[in-house]
């Protein structure tokens, strides 16, 4: 019996396509076979002027080349006996790829419904590349609603996504430490920590997986750790001795507040706005530190920018309480 294998790898939209034998020709003595059929698109209208092309694969070197009529109908006359690669394309249509086997003198129907330009790179992958185009898009799309989820506030459904994402990529590193990111805005610090350490397992060279480590640790007053993580985020992004990066800057000046060595404090939130003048989270430490200096209008006017940026800022509450007292 002739085979014909069609050669799609998944079920990314099923192609009607028809193999079907005919009655051999009236002759014995006819040994050669031909191939015919009907070229259409993805909708089932006829596509003319697509090229369709029949090569032999059999061991030796002989090609056919053929156009479909306005109908969509193409035909090739003797062929031998054997397997062949049948192809039609049309630019800005579609194509299709197609084996057969032929016996001596059968005629065989060939109908070819062309896939589109994206299925066509879908179906020229191997089953183990196409698996993993399946899961990189698994993982893009929950990743890209993980992300406007977590915009919107909508935190139990990031983790959700971003942890549906990690599924399907496991060594996605962005997955894990934007996972990281929400548990800390949900002071859920411990699975915090194992998002963040598992996004530096995948990229060890991320410096901002170690930037949201010292956060967490300076939440839980941990502060050595924190202070060898922020060091840690300051060398990989280039920001040791004066280097160019805000978040790790501003970082290192709350682990030496955290540390009650303000002075050092003072000196990294300022060098934080050199590099970053619309950091908005610096002014509140600022005005901490000019209050606790007892520069009490430079406080307020630190408040004042802070409140200005980040109205709904994590200090906003404590930074409008202190600002009314303060003010006369």
């Amino acid at each position: 019996m002739s085979q014909f294998i069609l050669t799609r790898l998944s079920c990314v939209r099923v192609v009607a396509l028809t193999a079907a034998l005919a009655v051999p020709l009236a002759t014995s003595a006819q040994t050669s076979a031909r191939i015919y059929g009907v070229v259409t698109d993805s909708e089932g209208q006829p596509v003319g002027d697509a090229t369709v092309t029949i090569e032999f694969s059999g061991g030796l070197a002989r090609q056919y080349e053929v156009t479909t009529s306005a109908e969509g109908e193409f035909i090739q006359i003797g062929l031998m006996r054997g397997p062949y690669a049948v192809s039609a394309v049309k630019e800005e249509v579609g194509a299709l790829t197609g084996t057969v086997t032929l016996r001596a003198g059968q005629v065989f129907e060939m109908n070819m419904e062309l896939l589109t330009p994206g299925d066509v790179i879908r179906e020229s992958l191997s089953e183990e590349d196409l698996a993993k185009l399946e899961a990189a898009e698994a993982t893009t799309d929950a990743f890209n609603r993980g992300l406007a989820a977590a915009r919107a506030g909508d935190l139990d459904e990031a983790v959700t996504l971003f942890t549906t994402a990690i599924e399907a990529a496991p060594d996605c590193a962005e997955c894990q430490r934007n996972l990281g990111i929400v548990y800390t805005q949900q002071e859920d610090y411990a699975q915090a920590e194992t998002a963040f350490k598992a996004a530096l397992a995948a990229n060890p060279d991320n410096a901002a997986s170690y930037d949201g480590l010292a956060e967490i640790y300076n939440a839980q007053r941990r502060f050595d750790d924190a202070a060898a993580a922020s060091a840690e985020a300051a060398r990989l992004s280039g920001a040791t001795d004066g280097g160019d990066s805000a978040t790790a800057v501003f970082d290192q000046g709350l682990i030496f507040w955290n540390a009650g060595r303000l002075d050092e404090a003072r000196q990294q939130f300022d060098r934080t706005l050199e590099l970053d003048p619309e950091h908005g989270e610096v002014h509140y430490w600022l005005a901490m530190a000019n209050l606790n200096g007892g520069q009490l209008p430079e406080a307020a006017a630190e408040f004042k920018i802070y409140l200005d940026r980040e109205p709904n800022g994590r200090f906003a509450e404590q930074a409008t309480g202190i600002l009314s007292s303060i003010q006369p």
